[in-house]
Formats: C-alpha cells, structure tokens, sequence
C-alpha cells in the first residue's frame, strides 16, 4: 500500500499530538495527586492542633486504658468524622473510637520511634489521611492519633481524568482534521506543479503555466519553476532561430560551392580545357570553403559559450598577445596593403584567458580590416581606465550607424554599412567571451570609422 504526503502527515500530526497530550496528562495528574494529598494532611493536621487543649488540660490520672474522660476529650476530633486514638509513650493503645477496627495506626507507631509529629496518607483504593501529635498530660507523655478518609480525592481525580479525555479527544480529532485540511491543500498545489512538470516534458517549455501568489516555500518553488520554464522557452526560441539562420548561412556558401565545383568539372572536362575558366572557379571554390570554415568555428565557438565552460583566469600581458596575433596577419597585411599599428604604452596586464584574448583580437582585427580600404591602416592600442586594462582597435571604415550601435553585437545581427562575407556572429561571441571573463567588448565613440575596446579586469604584473 502506498502511503502518500497526505496519509504521512495526517499521521505524523497524530501521533505527536498523541503524545503531547500524553505527556500533558502525566505532568498534570502526577502533582495534582500529590497536591490533593498533602492538602488533606494539611488540613487534619490543622484540626488536630486546634483541639489538642482537650487533652492537655486533663490531669495525668486520665493517661490509662478506657479512661472515661481521656476518651470524652476525643469528641471535638471525632465531630470532623474522624477516628480518633490516644497511646501511651509506649505505643500501647489507651482509647479508640473506633474500637471495632482492627487496623492499626501508622502513624503512631513513627512517633513511637522518632519523637516528632507523622503524616501520611494509607489505603489504595480508599486514602485516609494519618496525623500523629506527641502532646504532653499532665507531664504524663502520650500520643494523640487521628485519621481521616479522604473520598475527594479519588473523586477529583476522577473529574478530572473525565475532562481532560474528553478534551484531549476532542483536540485529537480537531488537529487530525486540519492536518486533513492542510495536507489537502499542499497536496493539491503539489500535484499542480507536477501536471504542469508533466505538460512541460510532453509538450515543452510553451505550455502554460500561472505562478501561485502564496509567500511560503511551494509559492516560491512556483515562481522559480515559472521562471525556469521562461528561461527554458526564451532558450528554446534562440536554438530554433539560431538552427533556423545556421541553416540559412550555411545553404548560401553550400550552393555556391556546389555550383562553382559543377563549372570548375565543366570546364575540366571541355576540349580544349577551359584553363582560365578553371582557375576561376577553383579560386571562387576555395573562398567559400574558407567562408564554410569560418562559419564552423564560430558556430563551434557558440557551441563552448552555450555549454557554460568556464574560462582560465590568469595574468595576461595584453601587448604581448596583441603582437602575436598581428604577427599572425602579417601576410595577409603585405598581400593587402594595410598594416596594423601597434601601440603600448602601458605594458598593461589583465586577468583573463589568454586564448579568449586572443580569439578576440582576431575578431576585431579581422572587422577593422575588412572595413578599411587599402592602402590604409588600422590602429591597435592597449588601454587603461582606472581597475581596467583593455585594448582599442580603430579603423578607417564607415562607423557605425547610430541604431546598430547595440544590435551589432546579437548573433547573426550586421550592421547596414557591414562589408559582405561575415555571417554576424564575431562581436556575439567576442562579446560573450568578454563578460564571461569579467570585462566587457563595447563600441566607442571616434571621430571616424569605428573604435572597439575591450576591457578586462586589470591584474598584477607576476
């Protein structure tokens, strides 16, 4: 059988309220049994001892067995409806008025022994109160018993015992039925969160879903799973649109490719050979696989970003993979005209990745130089500003326009003066490359073309 939260919490209420109530009962009986008892010592002992002058006035004579007057001297006691003895210090028993009874007085039998005044209470089933006073006849010692039954005790208790069952009872039933209630109601929001878990994995993050108001622990679970399935359906959305335009970009450079190879074999297989022709689209073919290739790696790139890799922290001396990666387009630069200046004034150290920094750089060279126009140059220089160390690449292209200052840096997002053969996808990852690294890769105002930096958190030179 199944026990769900609902029978387990029904039953966990149960039994703690059992034994609260439990222990409530034998904190409360326990001193009240007590209290009753030393309440009717009390209370004899406080009758004995206001009729004790009886038996000290009498002369000694009286202390013997069945003396009239010693026991006239036991009335007053015995009106409260108590029995009454008096013993010689000896512990022999001089008068009783209950000379039928064969029990004898305990109390009495202490005195005997100690000296000194005895209270107790005898009997099970039936208490009697017990008081033995040593008193003094005539300066003939003798002892003065009394005893009492105390039926209100038992009857007390009793009452007592009654109610506190009934209402223990009644407190039983009432906590089980809000235990039923609250387990019903924590139930049911439970089991909303887990439909809409389960329309979630059959249908995805679009199924709809309406956070609960409440401020406790489930409303909060609520709104972290409504956020989650936001997050889930904004990702969704950006896979489907980045599928979507990889498909697009990739079908562009894939159809010409197929084309150009049809008319390079075309021209191979003419007679005579199309030798020019064939250069052509050989040169042609290789531009779109170099396209392909970049696409790849940016896509690649994308790939590493999106699975949330996190990137090496190290000091990094900026100049130095600046230098490097110029010196990686220094044949790309002489076949084109256009160089890139360099400048570090700074010797400038950064916390970072160094292969992240260097991608970047690529990134932003590549862009400058496609928008500059040969002959022409490109300027690179690392930069400072306060806890930040960065790098400055200026070119000599257009600029930018003032409403793609931001939506150049989405994926597949260009810009309306951007120079054809990108796929819009560089300063998306250079950008997410930076944030990821602590810094940040931002467009700044220049008086001509454009200027990216990109700013890092600025480190100790080891």
């Amino acid at each position: 059988m199944r026990f769900g939260i609902r029978e387990r919490f029904v039953a966990l209420v149960t039994v703690l309220c059992a034994l609260t109530l439990a222990v409530a009962a034998v904190g409360l009986f326990s001193p009240l049994d007590r209290l009753l008892r030393d309440a009717a010592r009390a209370a004899l002992s406080q009758s004995v001892h206001s009729e004790l002058g009886d038996f000290t006035a009498l002369p000694a004579e009286v202390v013997r067995a069945g003396d009239p007057r010693l026991l006239a001297a036991t009335r007053p006691l015995r009106r409260t409806g108590a029995d009454v003895a008096v013993f010689d210090a000896s512990g022999r028993m001089l008068v009783t008025t209950d000379p039928g009874r064969e029990e004898t007085f305990v109390a009495a039998g202490d005195v005997v022994r100690t000296g000194k005044e005895r209270r107790v209470i005898t009997g099970g089933s039936s208490p009697e109160a017990e008081i033995a006073v040593p008193v003094r006849i005539d300066d003939v010692p003798a002892i003065v018993a009394v005893r009492r039954p105390v039926q209100d005790i038992p009857a007390v208790t009793r009452v007592l015992r009654r109610a506190f069952l009934l209402a223990a009872i009644a407190g039983l039933l009432g906590a089980i039925l809000m235990g039923v209630l609250i387990a019903g109601r924590v139930v049911g929001r439970i089991r909303r969160l887990r439909d809409t878990a389960e329309r979630v994995a059959q249908v995805g993050p679009v199924a709809e879903f309406e956070p609960e108001a409440g401020r406790d622990e489930i409303g909060d679970l609520s709104r972290t799973f409504a956020v989650m399935q936001t997050r889930l359906r904004e990702q969704e959305q950006a896979r489907r649109a980045f599928v979507a335009t990889a498909s697009h970009e990739l079908r562009t450079p894939v159809a010409s490719l197929q084309v150009m190879l049809d008319l390079l074999i075309a021209d191979l297989a003419s007679e005579p050979v199309a030798v020019a022709d064939a250069r052509q689209q050989a040169l042609r073919a290789d531009a779109q696989a170099s396209r392909l290739s970049q696409l790849a790696g940016e896509l690649l790139d994308l790939s590493r970003i999106d699975a949330g890799l996190p990137p090496r922290r190290e000091p990094v001396a900026l100049g130095e993979v600046l230098r490097s990666v110029v010196a990686e387009l220094q044949v790309r630069l002489a076949g084109e005209e256009r160089s890139v200046d360099v400048t570090d004034r700074h010797g400038g150290w950064a916390l970072a990745d160094p292969g992240n920094v260097a991608r970047i750089l690529r990134i932003l060279l590549d862009n400058a130089l496609r928008h500059t126009a040969a002959p022409g140059g490109v300027s690179a220089e690392v930069t400072a500003d306060g806890d930040r160390t960065g790098i400055a690449v200026q070119d000599e292209g257009p600029g930018v326009g003032a409403d793609d200052r931001e939506r150049i840096f989405d994926r597949f997002a260009r810009g309306a003066e951007a120079e054809p053969g990108g796929f819009g996808l560089g300063l998306a990852i250079g950008r997410e490359l930076a944030r990821r690294m602590g810094g940040d890769l931002v467009l700044e105002d220049a008086p001509a073309g454009a200027r990216f930096v990109l700013w890092l958190p600025r480190a100790t030179a080891p």
